[in-house]
């Protein structure tokens, strides 16, 4: 009877413990670490660096940048000097016109103003890849626009990577360009080999983020990444219904690791341990870590800083997974449609209607066109492997193939940064990688999209409806 009390009182205890990191995250994540009683051995020696970008702009990308500007503060709270702080962001969200509390951003209802003492090293045009990638490896000659910052760092500092933005399979996005997973996968190649860091930390947020490293990050390199996402699903925004009458004000991967890092001395807290927790608390995607998982070992706070914080000490009632959460790429479509049920006036109704029956005919005539390029490609084909191609989604194998071909259809057939929806379909352009040669590929997809246009489709669409 005892032995039988005092397990009903221990599964209590663990219980009690899992649904106080559920519902109050940062107080249930501060009590977790606070029974770790000690601070983690770690080499002391080099410095921290930070890249910081968010890729996208528009109003209803309003979540990348706050969770940016978060994770900025995060960072300076933990100790990471300014200097070590590298910030990309588009910068069009604080001040826009839509913007109800002009020159401020928030992360979470009625939180903290992030905006606020927000450092800002390149803005508007100078957000792209290639800046990215040249920032990264120090390659201060080939910048164009922003201050010129870039990583000057050695084989004993450590580097810290957090993008947001939207993404697809071995893709990423910037405001007017594409990073692909090749791109990305030559510069951390050429960092490591020529020795530009000691270890390197990338958290990734996107949909099918998980497919940027899959089956292509080496394990040998030092560098660690965890996304919000695997290969073929959805990540999520959060805190998307809100009585500030703002778009979603964050990611929801973002927002827990960030509400993690704000309650812990992360000196006491390892990498596998954020990542174990993050990975519950992102409920509604799959988590997932690649590359170097020795490096999990170590304490988050070789990356996030070594400084106990004591800045950002908010408790929230409510956690970012019980909150409302949309998938990503139907943010600005659930945002429209939650402002239509909540109006009462007539001309706005009648302006919102026509905004949402045009993001509806939008995306049908990029999954028209798709199909279209699809069957053309594969004239003659079977119907099985024409079906193939349209569904199934794989890791990226051939990276060059894949960097090509996206880089055509965003050039000749939809432009993925005018139509962000069309990222959906890129899986379709690595299963053409699969069947075609890529010299195929080159050939035939220029001349097919010849008749691709999607505003026209859509305007004729339209006026059969107004």
């Amino acid at each position: 009877m005892k032995l039988a009390l005092l397990l009903f009182f221990a599964l209590s205890t663990i219980f009690c413990s899992l649904e106080a990191v559920r519902y109050h995250p940062r107080r249930g994540l501060a009590a977790a670490a606070a029974g770790r009683h000690r601070k983690l051995k770690y080499h002391d020696e080099g410095e921290a660096f930070v890249v910081l970008v968010s890729g996208s702009n528009g109003w209803y990308n309003y979540r990348h940048q706050a969770d940016v500007a978060h994770a900025y503060h995060t960072l300076r709270n933990h100790g990471i000097p300014e200097e070590n702080i590298i910030t990309l962001m588009y910068d069009d969200i604080a001040n826009n016109q839509l913007n109800p509390y002009k020159g401020k951003l928030f992360n979470r209802p009625h939180g903290k103003d992030l905006y606020k003492g927000l450092k800002i090293d390149y803005k508007g045009s100078s957000v792209t890849p290639e800046n990215f990638l040249n920032i990264l490896q120090g390659n201060a000659s080939a910048i164009d626009g922003g201050n010129g910052r870039v990583l000057e760092t050695n084989e004993n500092d450590r580097i810290f990577i957090y993008f947001t933005d939207h993404g697809s399979v071995g893709m990423i996005s910037f405001p007017d360009g594409i990073l692909t997973v090749k791109q990305l996968n030559d510069a951390l190649i050429s960092l490591h080999k020529n020795k530009k860091y000691q270890q390197l930390v990338f958290y990734l947020e996107a949909c099918e983020s998980g497919s940027m490293f899959e089956s292509v990050l080496r394990d040998d390199m030092d560098i660690y990444a965890i996304t919000a996402a695997n290969g073929h699903e959805s990540s999520w925004g959060t805190f998307c219904e809100n009585d500030m009458n703002l778009p979603c004000l964050g990611d929801l991967f973002s927002v827990n690791w960030m509400t993690d890092s704000d309650g812990e001395d992360l000196t006491t807290e390892t990498l596998e341990f954020q990542y174990e927790l993050v990975k519950k608390e992102t409920n509604l995607s799959h988590v997932l870590q690649f590359g170097d998982k020795d490096i999990a070992k170590e304490a988050v706070a070789l990356f996030q800083g070594d400084k106990e914080d004591r800045e950002y000490t908010e408790d929230y009632e409510l956690a970012a997974s019980q909150s409302t959460n949309w998938p990503a790429r139907d943010i600005e479509l659930n945002h429209l449609t939650s402002m239509l049920k909540k109006t009462n006036d007539y001309g706005a109704a009648n302006k919102l209607e026509l905004k949402i029956q045009k993001i509806k005919e939008t995306r049908r005539a990029i999954k028209r066109n798709v199909h279209m390029i699809v069957e053309k490609m594969f004239d003659g084909e079977s119907e099985d492997l024409i079906s193939r191609v349209l569904t199934q989604t794989r890791p990226v194998l051939d990276l060059r193939c894949h960097h090509i071909t996206v880089n055509l259809f965003k050039k000749y057939c939809i432009d993925f940064n005018r139509y962000e929806y069309a990222m959906k379909y890129v899986k379709v352009l690595n299963n053409m990688c699969l069947h075609r040669r890529v010299e195929e590929i080159i050939l035939a997809l220029p001349d097919i999209c010849l008749d691709v246009n999607i505003e026209d489709e859509v305007s004729e669409q339209m006026g059969y409806f107004f």
